[in-house]
């Protein structure tokens, strides 16, 4: 599958560029473009926003928004970030300029059972996109679908439903996964043979700012989807275990420009940029 086009935009498992990051970003969880050669990004375990410089290779700021938790995503949104907690809960962090800062915490309606990990801003909406790595709900309806809510800035308030869901069966029968294969699958991992479907789980999603369409990564199953804004799935690629040992940020520049992080586990956390190379005809 592919995105509409007669090739898929990156070369996914062959970045351009690689950033290796100093130990403060060691388990980089979130990623945004904040300005030419600037990148914000968060960790799991810190309430600092850091501002990584592309140009200098390094980070250039730290901006202190709240005490210690587990932040897993990070949106500009015009002048004022916000920053997602696993727990569904929102830091809207305005006057950024700033070293040390006050955030509003706000909660979503989403909580730790959804295990909240992406989050992206739709500014045709002035909303905001949130993945769930956990459930899709607040029961166990819908266990095989992971679900992407809508959070209206405006009105401050959470879509009833997902405004999508991700079929995992579908993504199974994409990848033509039969029963010897996952059962292999897992033998490697050294994990128990199942009978349960292919486990994705989103750590990360953006929206592309020129085809509007809907990246999602995931660190639990190693893909990177694309969706349309309907939520139709377009494209699936598997990312290699070896560059993606963790993948759980993903951003865009405006002019299509990819960028994926990654946590570093043994090794240091990494950001690769990917160049847009669409085919101008499509």
């Amino acid at each position: 599958m592919s995105e509409y086009y007669s090739h898929f935009p990156y070369t996914i498992n062959q970045p351009s560029y690689t950033y290796v990051l100093d130990n403060a970003l060691h388990e980089i969880s979130g990623l945004t473009y904040a300005k030419e050669n600037k990148l914000f990004c968060v960790n799991d375990e810190q309430g600092y926003i850091f501002e990584y410089d592309t140009q200098q290779k390094k980070i250039s700021r730290r901006i202190k928004f709240a005490k210690k938790g587990d932040f897993e995503g990070v949106e500009l949104v015009g002048n004022e970030c916000v920053v997602l907690r696993s727990d569904g809960k929102l830091y809207f962090v305005a006057d950024i300029d700033n070293m040390v800062i006050e955030s509003d915490k706000v909660k979503t309606g989403l909580g730790p059972k959804n295990n909240t990990e992406g989050l992206a801003y739709d500014s045709s909406t002035h909303s905001l996109l949130i993945a769930c790595k956990g459930m899709a709900y607040a029961n166990l309806a819908n266990s095989d679908k992971r679900a992407i809510y809508r959070y209206s800035i405006t009105d401050s308030l959470l879509s009833k439903e997902p405004t999508i869901l991700i079929d995992q069966g579908e993504l199974e029968t994409i990848l033509n996964l039969d029963a010897y294969t996952k059962f292999s699958n897992r033998l490697l991992k050294g994990l128990a043979p199942s009978k349960g479907n292919l486990i994705f789980q989103p750590s990360g999603l953006a929206i592309h700012p020129i085809s509007k369409n809907i990246y999602v990564i995931g660190s639990v199953g190693k893909l990177l989807l694309v969706l349309s804004p309907q939520g139709e799935l377009l494209a699936v690629n598997r990312l290699k275990r070896k560059i993606f040992p963790q993948p759980e940020g993903i951003c865009f520049a405006p002019d299509g420009t990819l960028f994926i992080s990654t946590e570093g586990k043994v090794k240091q956390g990494k950001i690769y940029r990917f160049e847009y190379k669409p085919i101008l005809n499509d």
